[in-house]
């Protein structure tokens, strides 16, 4: 048998990437890339432990925690209050925290609760109070910045005030305020005692312009405003206004109104009795003509005048006189009104006329050789003046003449003139005005 020689197998066809696998399988065999492959594969062997180990810790920082404020009402019932804004002054903390892997995602920096507990105060003026955590249950707190506050305390205290309302602008026209009430009638202040010891009341300003009749009963919330004895406004978030322990910052007003109206005064009737004879009663003055009357509308309609039991007396007077009558005050009127009116009772002479006949016409300036002839020789006078003076008068009393003083012969027309001695204020008519006269002579 002869021997064959071996076939050579035909060569496979060359694939496109039988070098970068050849590469590949160098590098995958060689002593580096076993190396690194080996430090690799125990990071993330160490990483699944780390996670899922829940019990390890890790550090987590909180920035701007809010801080809030507990013990105020324990701190109150001690007899202090802290005078600072705490939320200005302390408003949020940065935190860094210790917190288990299990629940470092989850947990947030409210979690824990940073606040100041103000029963830490131990007295007045200044305190250092630390910022605590209410819950470290997700780990502990191992830094706070800042870790405690400084604030100024003093001391708390309670004080009844009462309850003012002021009135202000005016009421409509018709419209008469009978009673204001409020409730309640005194209100709790409480707060730091430099700020309670000063005020003195507690005030509601009522506007009257508001008022109407057809709210004849009527009920409304007003604001409150605490002022000092001056009637300062005091102010201050640290006061508390309180009403049977309830914070209140309004009070109840009730007001009740009337109609009013503007009634006459009789002042014919304010006045009594006659003057002395020659005397009259020229007028009476009051200071008033009407007052205003508030009452309900049916003693309102049967009012028609004010009148007055005790009218001031003139008689025999001969002067004005001048004094107070005593109004009469009907029943039913709500408000008040005054007692006592001011009258005058002005009292004057009266002016009278009175005539006087065959008064004699006298001649003056005369020369004794002048020979003078008149058309009328006597006259009828009229006197208008006061009683008194022309009551006394009489013919002899009054001089009627014609001024011949300076005249030459001839005639001449002249008026006839008056002189009374000792003569008051008088008005004069004269049945011959003016008279002829004639003169002759050398």
């Amino acid at each position: 048998m002869m021997n064959s020689r071996p076939t050579k197998r035909p060569e496979g066809r060359r694939g496109p990437f039988k070098g970068l696998r050849k590469g590949i399988a160098r590098i995958v065999s060689s002593r580096a890339f076993l190396r690194v492959a080996s430090l690799l594969a125990a990071v993330v062997i160490w990483c699944i432990l780390v996670t899922s180990d829940g019990s390890l810790t890790m550090q987590r920082v909180f920035q701007n925690v809010a801080v809030s404020v507990t013990g105020e009402a324990t701190l109150k019932s001690r007899g202090y209050i802290v005078m600072d804004d705490l939320s200005e002054l302390l408003p949020a903390v940065k935190m860094t925290v210790e917190v288990t892997q299990a629940n470092y995602n989850r947990v947030s920096g409210t979690a824990y609760n940073p606040h100041l507990d103000l029963t830490q105060v131990t007295g007045e003026g200044e305190n250092t109070l630390d910022v605590l955590f209410s819950s470290q249950l997700y780990g502990p707190v191992t830094a706070c910045e800042p870790a405690s506050v400084t604030v100024n305390v003093e001391r708390y205290m309670t004080r009844r005030i009462p309850v003012i309302v002021e009135q202000s602008g005016s009421a409509p026209q018709g419209v008469y305020l009978d009673s204001v009430k409020t409730d309640p009638t005194m209100l709790s202040v409480s707060g730091p005692q430099s700020l309670v010891s000063s005020v003195a009341r507690a005030v509601a300003r009522l506007d009257l312009t508001t008022l109407s009749l057809s709210r004849a009963s009527d009920r409304v919330a007003l604001g409150i405003e605490l002022q000092d004895a001056s009637g300062e406004a005091i102010v201050s978030d640290k006061l508390e206004i309180t009403n049977q322990t309830v914070i209140t910052g309004t009070i109840v007003v009730e007001t009740e109104v009337l109609p009013m109206r503007s009634i006459p005064l009789d002042v014919e009737g304010f006045v009594t009795g006659k003057p002395a004879e020659g005397y009259e009663l020229i007028g009476i003055v009051t200071r008033e003509d009407s007052v205003d009357i508030a009452a309900s509308e049916e003693i309102l309609d049967a009012l028609t005048v004010m009148t007055t039991d005790q009218p001031l007396n003139i008689e025999g007077a001969t002067e004005s006189i001048s004094g107070y009558v005593k109004l009469k005050r009907p029943t039913g009127i709500e408000n008040t009104v005054p007692t006592d009116v001011g009258v005058t009772a002005q009292i004057a002479e009266k002016i009278v006329e009175r005539t006087f006949r065959k008064v004699a016409i006298e001649l003056e300036g005369k020369t004794p050789e002048a020979s003078v002839i008149l058309s009328e020789v006597n006259a009828t006078v009229q006197l208008t003046g006061g009683y008194n003076f022309l009551h006394s008068l009489t013919n002899d009393d009054i001089r009627l003449y014609v001024d011949l003083s300076g005249l030459e012969p001839g005639s001449y027309t002249l008026p006839v003139q008056i002189h009374i001695d000792d003569a008051q204020d008088f008005t004069c008519a004269l049945s011959s005005p003016e008279i002829t006269v004639t003169i002759e002579g050398k």
